[in-house]
């Protein structure tokens, strides 16, 4: 592992742009998250309004039509799509141009044979940032296949597991009890050639230090959360938050670090106000907005220089 980092509020202040008057909701990303098999709207729900509580214009949900209820009663404001228009669009079928800007998939999924198919559809046909939690880590780990396609996706990866979802990933690599979180991050970056974010107290967010993918590994620890944020649903709102701030113009790399400390500045607000034992993930979701505004109006004058070793 090469040099380890903290992710601070003053890194995240640096890298979230201010908004011009003149933009309209098309400059502000278009996000696709595939989320919420048949009886599991909940996640889609979590992960869509996590997009558009961190920004994002506009945020389309491709899930089971008969999820379409909940998602339009729950979020008016997203945009439900089926899965055949979206694979229309990934093979280039008919005149209904790419308009996503990211893509968002595993929330609630499921691992079931249709999610197996969308999900190598999308790593063999699209190549912009690609997001992968929840049970589309599953998935990766059980289908060798599909761990061939992401490690060879042309687009940048983005996976988020847990540590037990780590373990799942990383079931050929030789890991033991003391393997520490740092060397299993690293393992993830090393076999999937993406970012990864290990999810925990203290998030890893890393990658390789070289473009070319070989070399060091450098990882940078969050500093915000708390342990109230151990709650269902919590994955899925980090899933929607990086997906907005690519879908915004971040780089996927810039898009991983300002979203783990967006996401734990969130769940420290939630904390306050509920308390780290009765805070839910819709509380994290609320306090979003509250948390980025802190963020980008902070006051940075004499603060100590935020790459500060860990």
């Amino acid at each position: 592992m090469a040099e380890n980092y903290e992710i601070t509020r003053k890194t995240v202040h640096k890298l979230l742009p201010g908004r011009s008057p003149y933009i309209h909701k098309g400059d502000c990303g278009r996000v696709l998250i595939l989320a919420g098999a048949s009886g599991m709207a909940g996640a889609a729900v979590l992960s869509v309004r996590a997009s558009m509580r961190s920004g994002a214009g506009l945020t389309y949900i491709c899930t089971p039509k008969a999820n379409y209820p909940v998602l339009q009663t729950a979020v008016p404001e997203a945009i439900c799509v089926d899965w055949d228009r979206v694979a229309d669009k990934l093979a280039g079928r008919g005149n209904e141009p790419w308009n996503y800007d990211v893509i968002a998939f595993g929330p609630g999924m499921g691992v079931s044979a249709s999610s197996r198919r969308m999900l190598k559809a999308i790593l063999l046909s699209y190549d912009g940032p690609l997001v992968i939690d929840a049970d589309g880590l599953n998935l990766l780990a059980r289908e060798h296949e599909l761990t061939g396609f992401a490690q060879n996706y042309s687009g940048e990866l983005i996976l988020t597991p847990h540590v037990g979802e780590a373990k799942r990933l990383l079931e050929d690599v030789n890991l033991d009890q003391t393997t520490s979180r740092e060397e299993m991050a690293e393992a993830l970056v090393r076999k999937y050639r993406g970012i990864a974010i290990l999810k925990g107290a203290g998030t890893l967010v890393a990658r390789y230090s070289s473009a070319l993918k070989t070399g060091a590994v450098t990882a940078w620890r969050n500093t915000s959360g708390n342990p109230g944020m151990a709650t269902g649903g919590a994955g899925d709102v980090l899933t929607g938050v990086i997906a907005a701030l690519t879908a915004q113009g971040l780089s996927p790399w810039d898009a991983a670090r300002a979203g783990v400390l967006i996401h734990g500045a969130a769940g420290d607000l939630a904390a306050d106000d509920k308390g780290e034992y009765g805070m839910i993930a819709s509380d994290i979701v609320e306090k979003l907005p509250y948390a980025i505004d802190e963020i980008i109006n902070m006051d940075v004058t004499g603060d100590e220089d935020e790459e500060r070793k860990s």
